[in-house]
Parts: C-alpha cells; structure tokens; sequence
C-alpha cells in the first residue's frame, strides 16, 4: 500500500513565492536564494563581469545557498548556461521590453523566479533593485550593493569635458544606491575605507559595510604557474593590460609606462612593451598615443582588446612581467589575474590591490610608490635582473595572498550577513 501523504496540520509552510520566509524559517532546512544581476557570464564587459562571476561560482559552493544570475533576454548562449549550470548556478533571463535600456529589463525578473537576496553592482547594476523591491512580487528580498570605484578619485585623471562634475554626479548616484541598500560590500580595502567615509552618517554604517577582497583566480589560470619559463629570452616582455579609451590613458597610467621605456635603463636594450587593449580597428591610432610619449617603435606592440579567456592565458605566458601604473584603481584586476597565473607584478600604489599587498609577505616588493617613469623604469629593470629569483619569490607571494584572501572563508562570511539580514540573525 502506498505511504499515506497526509502530513500533521503543525507542518512548515511550503517556500514559495508567496512566503518567501518559509525559505530560511527555523523549522526547515534553509536555503538562501541569491540573486546577481549581470550584464553576461564571460568578461567582455571587464572586471565588473570577472567579478560578478567569480562571486557567483564561489557562493555557490557554500552550503544552503542557492545562486541564479539574471541577465537581459539573449545574453548567455547555451554553452555558457550549461557551464553556470555545472557550478550549481541558474542563468535566468529578464524579458526583453521595448524602448528600455537593455540592462534596465532586469529591473523586472521573472514572476515565478524566487530569491531573498539580490546583489548590485554600481550604477549600471544596481540601480534596478529599487524596482525590484518594490514590486509586489520581492517585497522581503534584501539588497546588496557591490561598488567597484570610486568615481571621484578616478575623475581627477579623465581626459574628456567637465570631468570633476561628472565625477561628483557619478559619487552621488553611487552613494545613494549604497543607502538604499541592507548591506554595502567593497571591492577591497581602498574602496572599504572611501565608503565607510562616505556612509558615516548612517547610523549602521559599521555593521553594514563589509569588503570582500577578491581572491586568486586559481580555477581559471592556476595551471599556468608551471608554464612560466625562467629561461631568459633575448627580449624581456613587459604587459600592459586594459582598454586603450581616450578618456582612461592618463588615469591607467599608460603615458607613465610608454616614458619609461625612454628612461636609459630600457631605452634600446632589450625590453619590450605589449599593450593590449585597443579599440577594434583603432590599432594605428593608440600606437601613435604611446610613440608620442617617447617610446621607441622597435620596443612597442600594440594589440587590440581581448576577450577571449585563453587567449589571455596565452598573453600571461608569453609575458616576463605584468605591470599596472594606474594612478587611481578600486582595485586592480588586471594585477590579480597575472599574479594568479604566476607572472610577477609590478603595480602602482593607489590601487586596491596594492593596499591588499601591503598586509602579504613580500608585497612591498611589487608596489611602486611613484607615478614617476624613471622609478617604474627602475623597478621593471630590477624584476629582469633578478627574474629567475622573481618567479620563485611569486610564487610563495601568491600561496600566501591566495591563503589571506581566501574566497571560501570570505564568501562564507558573506553568506553569514546575508542571514542575518533575511532571517534577523546568522545561521551557524
């Protein structure tokens, strides 16, 4: 005879749409249902999209948590559904709406989709909570805003019209959303402390700012740390990495790089500077930007952006030295996915990732504490007089950042404030 169905009338309600709290209520197995918003699952879009899916693929992996990403109608192909599907993740699709922004279509998600948390990021990717929140659908879905920059530092060095008061505008909106929100996570510890400044006057702005450093992208370009090869070729390569924009080439510091290589110690020896990050087409045009500041032709390669994830592991091989003389960065990706794969680093001091550094053994040694050229002309010098040294010496650099920074332990702090703002307390 089959087993009865009846269940005692004291039963838990079912997790619906309807009663959201039954999902992590005490009397059944909780689960939190996470919710990104995203433009795509690869990194065409930068390290905004790097991150977003780092962050997924790693709250993933914690216990009682269930992680969808919503992106606009067309975004992800099936490959890249089946790869999501393969870490636990959920690609859901926000309908298209005509006249609308496309990224705007997420501020309406699915009637039947399911969460008690939606994570922002910026402007761009967060402005939509404000309607999501509001709708009948989430009332009890909490908000969590991820920021990435902080616009007004970065505006001291843009090169297009009215950059200060375009800078201010941009703070405001960022800040803002940062209010409106349950819980405000930095992207490391330089944006940690501007936003902590910035949120001060909120009552709770210690217990609701909470920064996650990102970790090594050990999934993605650990295998290449045994390819890097410490025979000495007849160049030495140096990698700049970013997208050649004319609004950004001061502010990444590209004119610092090009001016080094004009410096005695790398002019006409056997260095090279590879560039990568021009506009489709516009080759030509950012290679002249770069000869203008002095840089000898012989000694400049230019390639457009790249945003194909093995070719980028190709490019992080072919290199001896990644550099980053940005003079303002959030954080510093770029810097992250070299050191990942091995490759010394060599960044500026008014990055995230530099102030990350300071607290790992040995990292003093790839920070650059000027913006000017004949200091990073030095410092790159001293990485190939030393480079078979320097590939040792990275690779115990990156064992002890991939241990301080860990994506597991701060993921699971993350999950940990996450349920404490649906459910009014941590789950242990």
């Amino acid at each position: 005879m089959a087993a009865s169905s009846s269940q005692p009338e004291t039963m838990k309600a079912e997790c619906s749409l309807d009663n959201p709290k039954a999902c992590y209520s005490e009397t059944s197995d909780p689960v939190l249902h996470v919710t990104l918003l995203g433009g795509e699952w690869g990194s065409s879009a930068g390290g905004l999209s790097t991150i977003n899916r780092e962050l997924a693929i790693h709250l993933s992996q914690q216990s009682a948590v269930k992680v969808s990403l919503l992106v606009p109608e067309g975004a992800c192909n099936n490959e890249e559904k089946n790869e999501a599907h393969t870490y636990g993740i959920t690609i859901v699709e926000a309908k298209r709406l005509a006249a609308f922004d496309r990224l705007d279509w997420l501020s309406f998600p699915p009637h039947e989709h399911l969460m008690n948390i939606v994570v922002g990021h910026g402007v761009k990717l967060g402005r939509q909570i404000q309607v999501i929140r509001d709708s009948a659908r989430f009332p009890n879905c909490r908000w969590v805003q991820v920021v990435h920059t902080a616009p007004e530092d970065l505006s001291k060095y843009k090169c297009y019209t009215d950059p200060i008061s375009k800078g201010e505008t941009k703070h405001e909106s960022e800040v803002e959303l940062c209010k409106l929100a349950d819980l405000v996570v930095p992207v490391g510890p330089r944006l940690k402390e501007a936003y902590t400044s910035y949120l001060q006057r909120c009552k709770t702005a210690d217990q609701d700012v909470l920064s996650i450093t990102p970790g090594l992208f050990q999934r993605e370009f650990g295998d290449l740390v045994a390819k890097q090869d410490p025979n000495e070729n007849s160049e030495f390569k140096v990698l700049l990495f970013g997208r050649g924009d004319d609004e950004d080439f001061e502010l990444k510091g590209y004119n610092i790089a090009a001016q080094a290589f004009t410096d005695q110690r790398l002019k006409n020896k056997p260095y090279h500077l590879i560039f990568v990050g021009a506009p489709e087409g516009k080759q030509e045009e950012v290679r002249g930007k770069f000869l203008q500041r002095g840089i000898a032709e012989a000694q400049l390669t230019v390639r457009k952006f790249i945003q194909n994830r093995d070719k980028l592991k190709d490019l992080l091989c072919e290199a001896d030295l990644a550099i980053m003389p940005s003079k303002s960065e959030g954080f510093g990706l770029v810097a992250l996915e070299a050191l990942s794969a091995g490759l010394p680093i060599l960044v500026g001091s008014k990055s995230g990732i530099a102030e990350a550094l300071e607290n790992v053994p040995n990292g003093y040694s790839c920070i650059v504490f000027f913006d000017d050229p004949a200091k990073w002309a030095e410092a790159i010098e001293a990485v190939h007089v030393r480079h078979r040294m320097r590939l040792e010496e990275i690779k115990t650099l990156k064992a002890s950042y991939g241990e301080i920074y860990s994506w597991k332990e701060q993921c699971k702090e993350f999950v940990k404030r996450m349920w404490k703002k649906v459910n009014g307390k941590m789950l242990l």
